[in-house]
């Protein structure tokens, strides 16, 4: 009987790999299905925004094309009516040529030359097409009206001062932010609900719940920083654990490192080329996080932060001077499409 019960037990045990198994190759091809639905989609967009765009330049070129034949049709009439004319005219001093010859008859001859209508050539029909009225810069021309169809567009943010950490210094434009060694912690900081007090932090004024948000920050030749997104709720004070557990969603440049700031440790990512620019992509909707170098728009690093109930806003942190290797701000960069 114990040799029964440990066969069927084991047997159990391989129908449930089996079953895992076929449930795990299942799963992952969906996401890849999905992922190629989804590029497909995107480039879809692409595509007709083309055609369309193709479709209009064509149009104006067959409406101008009209217009020129239209031009020339008519200085084509112009012509043949003047020389309908002339012919009738002709055959006109034919004939009288045919009669006697009188003093009549010569006075009727150069009343009529008199009154006949001399060939004037119409003008020309303007045919010069100017390449740059149809063709001209057209790539970057279609490049500039694309910005229309860009989703998501540059989500235009900005810092919150009121949040500010009170050693941070952030611009008048509220654009730029950097850690100042000049001020002095003020005893009340904690007066404000709102201002970190403990991390060198200030969040953006903007918050998202819903939809898709791209910005950019620039971090230059900083040797530390760290951003990314942070829920609504995130403690202004000393925390525990500094990452996703806590709400935060960030990568950050520490001793020459890239690190993801996962819990309970963070990640090390591997990036090729230094981030001067760093790109963040939210995704209200798949509620993911992604960072991109920028400059290339390369794939940095990706969280997946699980059902959202508050809000996200953009996370700055500038870090300190590090003896004055770590002065520079970060900046809001703005893309010039």
């Amino acid at each position: 009987d114990k040799l029964i019960r440990a066969i069927k037990r084991i047997q159990h045990e391989v129908d449930e790999c089996r079953e895992a198994e076929s449930e795990t190759y299942i799963d992952s091809q969906s996401q890849f299905d999905e992922l190629e639905r989804e590029i497909r989609a995107e480039f879809g967009n692409l595509h007709r925004f083309l055609d369309e765009e193709e479709y209009k330049d064509l149009e104006r070129l067959k409406q101008e094309r009209g217009k020129f034949l239209m031009g020339l049709k008519k200085r084509e009439d112009d012509i043949y009516q003047q020389r309908k004319d002339l012919e009738r005219a002709m055959a006109v001093l034919n004939n009288k040529l045919a009669e006697e010859e009188s003093i009549n008859m010569l006075k009727d001859i150069q009343d009529l030359i008199k009154s006949q209508v001399r060939f004037v050539l119409p003008p020309e029909v303007d045919s010069e097409l100017l390449s740059g009225h149809f063709v001209g810069p057209i790539q970057y021309r279609i490049w500039k009206r694309m910005k229309s169809c860009l989703y998501p567009d540059i989500t235009r943010v900005t810092f919150d001062p009121e949040t500010a950490h009170p050693l941070l210094s952030v611009s008048p434009s509220c654009t730029s932010v950097r850690f100042d060694d000049a001020k002095d912690m003020p005893k009340c900081c904690r007066d404000n609900p709102k201002r970190f007090h403990h991390y060198y932090c200030v969040l953006g004024r903007e918050g998202f719940s819903v939809g898709r948000h791209y910005w950019e920050v620039e971090v230059g030749r900083k040797t530390a920083w760290r951003l990314g997104v942070a829920r609504a709720d995130i403690p202004r004070g000393e925390i525990e654990a500094t990452g996703t557990s806590s709400g935060l969603w960030t990568l950050a440049l520490k001793n020459g490192d890239i690190l993801a700031c996962t819990d309970p440790t963070p990640v090390r990512v591997n990036v090729p080329l230094r981030l001067a620019r760093v790109g963040v992509f939210l995704d209200c909707e798949k509620e993911e996080v992604s960072f991109y170098n920028a400059e290339n728009m390369a794939s940095v690093y990706t969280f997946t932060m699980g059902t959202l109930l508050l809000p996200l806003y953009p996370f700055y942190n500038p870090c300190d001077t590090d003896d004055g290797r770590n002065t520079a701000p970060i900046n809001i960069f703005s893309p010039s499409l």
